[in-house]
């Protein structure tokens, strides 16, 4: 039950190439308690026995009915949900043309329509979701077409033709996406690397998950105790870099400052850096480089993700500038290693997505049973792979359905607030594929729970990991 569909915007002329990169990369009531299953109905009344006389044995009593695997009631006003099937729309970015413009390399992750494919055939082989068969729905998007209107069109597609229940979202980088969906009643599972602080989640509560990614708050926080711990501010000149925005500057104050502040660290040059349009994003940038030299700045760190660091790095190129660079996930580490090795010496930092951040000498493969499980089912299609990184949006993929699937004993109804609030009932008891850990706290919306701390490390010219995992609350 699963089908797939192309959606592009049209052509642009190649003069608009570059605007549309910056565009593309940078945006900054339930019936029942969650954790009680629907109550079985009441049995028709019988006639009463006789009472047992003193040699009759009692008649066993009957097992109790399991219902955990029943169907969920829907919620109202609840899309994409019949009384046997669910609908969930996946989004497969393709970012190829993009790689071929700007003569960048990137990991190949096979046949990732197959691999959703595969993942549909065994989740509905072992039952489906909430009592109900998954009919999945694929749209492949092209990453160089990006847009508002195309994002735009994109969310209309799959809430009004696809009328999805729910979409798995990888790349989606424009403002008006993510209320779109949330207009439409669909739940977001979100697995893009795009920067959304707790005030952003709430804003969409509770259409909006990222169930497997830390909020732009505790990434940032984190990454800042990270690089204190590590000793990387010591006998440097620090600069900042980050994206004009609300956001950015919000995290920066309550998470970034205070904790440099706390540890003596000075902020020798703070720029901000304009993504409207190509010529303030570039102008923005080289003005951060003048300004750096000038302040003798020769560690440089990026607010606002949205791979800044990765445009920064290519503009440093050309001006003969190479500070040492903090990265998170956010900021493509092994995309930075693969393209510009010769910029990331000094670099180190926080990973969260291992399958983007490290290769496998770093982070053995498979490294839990959750990640053999998701590796199993693909090869059990016949998908073949040799890395992590061959299927890591596979892994996300894998994960949202593996979460609904733990998620579904604990719903209530199927419904945005039915899924958060069975997510919440789960706790720290869900192991995920893709990441080194996840906890679901009520309040909150982002799963993201431990960290690693790595830096670059020359002999390898990879991204190596320093230390155990880290619990963003310490």
């Amino acid at each position: 039950m699963i089908s797939f569909t192309n959606r592009r915007s049209s052509s642009l002329p190649s003069r608009a190439l570059g605007l549309l990169m910056v565009t593309v990369l940078v945006a900054a009531a339930c019936s029942q308690e969650a954790d009680e299953a629907p109550a079985a109905p009441t049995a028709a009344p019988t006639t009463a026995a006789a009472p047992d006389t003193p040699d009759e044995p009692e008649a066993p009593a009957p097992e109790p009915e399991d219902t955990t695997g029943g169907l969920v009631p829907a919620g109202p006003d609840t899309p994409g949900v019949s009384d046997d099937t669910i609908t969930i729309s996946f989004i497969i970015t393709d970012t190829s043309a993009v790689a071929a413009a700007f003569g960048w390399e990137t990991p190949d992750e096979g046949d990732r329509e197959a691999q959703v494919a595969a993942l549909i055939d065994h989740f509905n082989a072992t039952g489906g979701i909430a009592g109900r068969q998954v009919e999945a729905k694929v749209t492949v998007f092209n990453a160089i077409t990006d847009s508002p209107i195309s994002e735009e069109a994109l969310c209309n597609a799959i809430t009004q033709d696809d009328k999805a229940f729910a979409v798995v979202m990888t790349g989606q980088f424009q403002e008006n996406a993510r209320p779109c969906y949330r207009n439409a009643n669909t739940l977001m599972f979100d697995a893009t690397l795009y920067p959304v602080d707790n005030a952003g989640f709430e804003e969409l509560a509770p259409y909006y998950w990222s169930p497997m990614l830390p909020s732009y708050d505790d990434l940032v926080g984190g990454l800042a105790t990270g690089l204190i711990e590590d000793g990387w501010f010591e006998g440097g000149t620090l600069g900042i870099i980050a994206i004009d925005s609300e956001l950015s500057q919000r995290v920066y104050d309550e998470q970034f400052a205070p904790r440099l502040a706390a540890a003596g660290v000075e902020v020798a040059s703070y720029n901000t850096i304009d993504p409207t349009d190509g010529t303030s994003f570039n102008n923005d940038q080289l003005q951060a480089i003048i300004n750096f030299k000038e302040a003798g700045v020769d560690k440089v760190v990026a607010i606002g993700g949205s791979r800044l660091v990765s445009w920064f790095i290519d503009t440093s190129i050309t001006q003969n500038y190479a500070p040492a660079y903090a990265v998170t996930s956010h900021d493509a580490p092994e995309f930075n290693v693969f393209n510009y090795p010769e910029m990331m010496p000094g670099a180190s930092g926080i990973s969260v997505l291992p399958g983007y951040d490290v290769n496998d000498d770093q982070y053995p493969f498979p490294a839990s049973e959750a990640e053999q499980e998701c590796a199993d089912i693909f090869a059990g299609a016949g998908l073949e792979f040799t890395e992590r990184a061959n299927i890591r949006t596979g892994l996300m993929y894998c994960d949202v359905l593996r979460l609904l699937k733990a998620a579904t004993p604990h719903m209530a109804e199927v419904s945005a607030q039915g899924v958060t609030d069975a997510l919440w009932a789960l706790g720290d008891s869900f192991e995920a594929a893709s990441v080194y850990g996840v906890e679901f706290t009520e309040g909150s919306y982002a799963g993201g729970d431990l960290y690693r701390r790595f830096r670059f490390d020359s002999d390898c010219e990879c991204m190596a990991l320093t230390g155990d995992p880290v619990d963003f609350d310490g």
